[in-house]
This record gives C-alpha cells, sequence and structure tokens, in this order.
C-alpha cells in the first residue's frame, strides 16, 4: 500500500548491506516480502552476491534496484530510519532502498490487481556490479516490456547516462637518500608528469555535465621523507558520453602519456548508456510525472540492462547529491510519487 512505503523503508533501512556487511538478512526480507505478495522468487548469480529475480505473469514491466549501500559512517546527526518533517534519513534512503520500499508496496497492489510485471534486487552495485551480468541472462529480463532502473533522479526520467573508465597508473624509480636525489629516480616525479598530460581533462572548469571528465582520485607513493621515492601509483576515474567507447578513452589515455615509463592497468569499465526519450515508455513516465527527460553524471547498471532490452529508463526517488552523504535523506512525498509512478507504468505497458 501506498501509506506503508514509509514503515517498509525504515524496515530496509535497519539492515546494514554494504559489501562488509552479511546480506542474508535483508535478502531474506525482501525474499519474504515479495513472495507474500504473491510473486515467484529465484536467486540467481554468485553466492554471496545474489540477485533477486521476482515475476508475477508474463512480460510487464521489469523495476530493478540494489540493496547494498556504502557503509553508514560516522558524524551522522539523525538516527538510521529517524523521520523529522517531510524528510526521511538513513543509509540507502536515497541510494537506493527507497526506491525498493516503493517496489515492495507496489507489489502487493499489482498482484491483486492482476498485472504482470517482475523485479530485480542486486547487492552488489557499488562496488562490482557483477549482479546484474547473470540478471541479463534471465528471459525475464529481455522479454520484458522496459525497464525501469529506480536510481535517485528527483522523480525525473533519466535516458543518458555516461559511461565509466577507472584505471592505476604506476611509476617506477629508484631509492636514494633525499639529499642526493641525483643517486636515485624520483617515482613520484614521473607521476607528476604524466598526471600533467592529462590535466586539461581534469579541469572542472573546463567540463559540461554531458562531457568526458577525469578524477584522480588517491596518489601513494615513496617510503619515508628523506627518501627518493622509488614507486608511486595514482587512481584515476574518467566518465565519458556516447559516442565515445571505453577503447576510445584508453586509447586517449595511452597517446597522451606516450614517451613516458609507466604502466596502466584498466581496473573496470561500463559502457556509455542512452535510449530515445520519445519512446512510448520514455514519453509516457514523463507525462505521468509532468517533468522532462533528463541525464545522469553517474554510472547505473542500466547499460547492461540495455545490452538486452532497448526500454530502459532511470527513474528514482531522491536527490542524487544526497547518495553516499551524511545525513543522507530522502522525501517521504517522493516516496510515495514513486509508488504512484511505479503502479501507473505497470499498468500503461500492460494496456
Amino acid at each position: 500500500m501506498r501509506s506503508n512505503v514509509v514503515p517498509t523503508l525504515q524496515e530496509l533501512i535497519s539492515f546494514e548491506s554494504d559489501l562488509h556487511s552479511d546480506m542474508g538478512p535483508v535478502l531474506g526480507y525482501v525474499s519474504g516480502r515479495l513472495k507474500d505478495a504473491g510473486m515467484r522468487v529465484r536467486r540467481v548469480g554468485k553466492e554471496d552476491f545474489p540477485v533477486i529475480i521476482a515475476t508475477y505473469g508474463r512480460g510487464g514491466m521489469l523495476f530493478s534496484g540494489h540493496l547494498d549501500t556504502v557503509p553508514v559512517g560516522t558524524g551522522w546527526s539523525r538516527e538510521q530510519g529517524e523521520i523529522d518533517g517531510p524528510r526521511l534519513y538513513g543509509r540507502g534512503s536515497t541510494d537506493m532502498k527507497g526506491f525498493g520500499a516503493a517496489v515492495i508496496e507496489a507489489a502487493e497492489d499489482l498482484v491483486k490487481e492482476k498485472v504482470p510485471f517482475s523485479v530485480c534486487f542486486t547487492t552488489d552495485e557499488e562496488e562490482q556490479m557483477e549482479g546484474v551480468d547473470a540478471a541479463v541472462q534471465e528471459s525475464v529480463v529481455k522479454n520484458a516490456k522496459g525497464v525501469l532502473v529506480g536510481e535517485p533522479t528527483g522523480l525525473a526520467p533519466a535516458y543518458r547516462e555516461k559511461g565509466l573508465f577507472r584505471f592505476r597508473l604506476t611509476t617506477k624509480g629508484r631509492a636514494a637518500h633525499a639529499s642526493q636525489p641525483w643517486l636515485g629516480d624520483d617515482a613520484v616525479l614521473k607521476m607528476h608528469y604524466l598526471i600533467d598530460r592529462l590535466l586539461d581533462l581534469a579541469e572542472i572548469s573546463t567540463q559540461k555535465s554531458t562531457g568526458m571528465t577525469l578524477c584522480v582520485t588517491t596518489i601513494q607513493g615513496g617510503d619515508k621523507n628523506n627518501v627518493v621515492a622509488d614507486h608511486c601509483t595514482a587512481e584515476v576515474d574518467m566518465r565519458f558520453p556516447l559516442p565515445q567507447t571505453s577503447l576510445d578513452v584508453q586509447d586517449i589515455v595511452v597517446n597522451r602519456l606516450r614517451g613516458e615509463a609507466f604502466q596502466m592497468q584498466v581496473e573496470y569499465t561500463i559502457e556509455a548508456f542512452e535510449s530515445d526519450p520519445r519512446s512510448e515508455i520514455g514519453a509516457e513516465l514523463a507525462r505521468f510525472l509532468g517533468t522532462e527527460p533528463t541525464v545522469v553524471p553517474y554510472a547505473t547498471e542500466a547499460p547492461k540492462f540495455a545490452a538486452v532490452n532497448p526500454n530502459v529508463f532511470i527513474c528514482g526517488p531522491g536527490d542524487p547529491k544526497l547518495a553516499h552523504t551524511i545525513d543522507e535523506h530522502v522525501l517521504i512525498r517522493e516516496l510515495e510519487e514513486a509508488y504512484d509512478m511505479i503502479t501507473h507504468i505497470a499498468r500503461y505497458v500492460q494496456g
């Protein structure tokens, strides 16, 4: 029921579900709720981070989310699950247990109405994104009339996201006493030369929300303040729009660094994604929500769904700027509107 979305979200928030937590309790809770609603529930994928696939009837919409979160962290001024006025606080309230709660409550009513639909919940989206690889092998994903990924968008349907290219650079040097640096070979200085060649891509002031971005996220080098560094590593996160691919981005980096001594290890890639906002489902989402189609800067599981189903959109409750933050929260109004969106689009594609 629409009125139960808030207590259901509080239940979901009560389960710690970062990658270092036991996923068993939250998986058991969600599986039980969907079974009680009248859905057929299965688990697929890896044993440590399984995927819940729940179905009712044949075809219809697939609603997808993830149950894992980043760690709660410290410094909160609110209790987990606390309500203050129009807001509900807690880790995952925005990213993205709020959508999960709306799906669970909508499931009960859609089954009562005999509306066909399906649900997918992964448990490793925040880090590995391997669960969705198992999910897209399922016929229910391929045969769905559309896939709605409920990441936070402030309930504006998103049809485009950037790809992700994450890599590690390593430079090697030779240790020596810092008072005689000419006897050594400074690996940190070598890393400086590499980053300098990428610097224009990292200049935030020149980048647009739809363009390529680069962020040097970690640097580690040397062992002691009076020793020339013999090693240095840097991790780099790049985001890129279509029509670029991860191979195109890799070529850009390698060509810019040509002539320098380094090792490059690609750690993770996901391709950019775009669907048609003028498609029947995209247009109906925008009409029903009264919002314009938008784009998101972050990576989701949408591109992997889009590899097997062309009708994929991203839309969920919550301000994406609040994801992963201290005092993360979601507007109760948006939780209830997410319930309305889920039930409406499920009924719409059935007709």
